[in-house]
Order: C-alpha cells, then structure tokens, then sequence
C-alpha cells in the first residue's frame, strides 16, 4: 500500500550486521553502489535526517532534498526542512508529483528515519555488503517478513574486495 498513492523507497547500504554508518560516514567506499543510488534517486524527491545531510556536505543535485530536524533553527540552501516526518511527507508528495520519477519519495537515511517510515514502506532498494564494520553506530532496521526479495544482482569490487549485493523487496 503507498502513501496517498506515492511510493515510499528505503534505499540504503549496509553490512551483515545491518549497519550503515560509522562517525557519521559510509564505513566503505564502493562506486557501483553510489552510481546505483545515484540511478535510484536522481530525479527525484529525497528525504533524510539531519545528520545524513551533513555527513555529505551538501545537497544531493538534481534531486529535491528533504530533511527532517528537530532542530527549529536549522538551515541549509536549497534543502527543505521539516520537524515531524508525517509533515515532510506530506509536504515532499506535492514535489513527488512533479518529479521526473513521479509517485516516488526515497528515504535515504539515517537509522531513525528508517526505523520511523519502515512500516510505510512499499520498496527497499538495499546494498548488503559483505563486510562487518566494527563499531557501528548507526543501523537499519530489521528486515520485516512482510517484505520479500523480488530481484537481486551480485557484484565484486575488486579494490576494495568486497562483495556486495543489490536486492529489492516488495510487500
């Protein structure tokens, strides 16, 4: 079931553990992942918490970006700024609209976010690396049995030596 007829897409990487980030960053650094969620997500509408936003540094391009803060003097250009996720869904469905990837919002994270939007969920776009990162601090959520992997690809970086898997779940 969408959300008012917006398909809601977690799209999001981690490892064996379900982890996702370390010190604020990506523990792993893997092209074909960011190229896939770059093919995901440009064109689209985008929603994230605050700390993912910085842990970037800066507005993901050709993407309306949404971020979610309970911060009231947060600021960033040319990124909107919500306070409750009901709220900026609501908000970033208008933009979903008129997008070039029409009736699709994509949560690209953190863990909290995950954790509050799983049960809205219609499509996880997920990356399972092949790795265990020591020390983790930010995670996703466990997998919900009503979700099922509907198409997945393997793949090897070699410089990194790492495999990682590109699999989408559907309820």
């Amino acid at each position: 079931m969408s959300f008012q007829g917006i398909e809601i897409v977690h799209v999001v990487a981690m490892d064996r553990q379900h982890c996702i980030g370390k010190n604020n960053s990506l523990p792993w650094y893997i092209p074909e992942d960011l190229k896939h969620f770059k093919e995901i997500t440009q064109g689209g509408v985008v929603v994230m918490g605050r700390k993912t936003l910085e842990s970037m540094g800066r507005r993901l391009p050709k993407r309306v970006n949404w971020v979610i803060t309970r911060d009231q003097e947060w600021q960033f250009d040319d990124v909107h700024v919500g306070y409750r996720i009901d709220d900026v869904l609501s908000k970033a469905m208008n933009d979903a609209k008129d997008s070039e990837k029409p009736n699709s919002i994509f949560i690209i994270g953190g863990g909290e976010i995950f954790k509050q939007t799983l049960d809205i969920a219609d499509r996880l776009e997920l990356t399972h690396v092949d790795f265990t990162v020591e020390d983790g601090e930010a995670f996703y959520p466990a997998l919900p049995d009503r979700f099922k992997k509907v198409a997945s690809t393997t793949h090897f970086n070699a410089d990194a030596q790492i495999e990682f898997e590109f699999a989408t779940y559907k309820k």
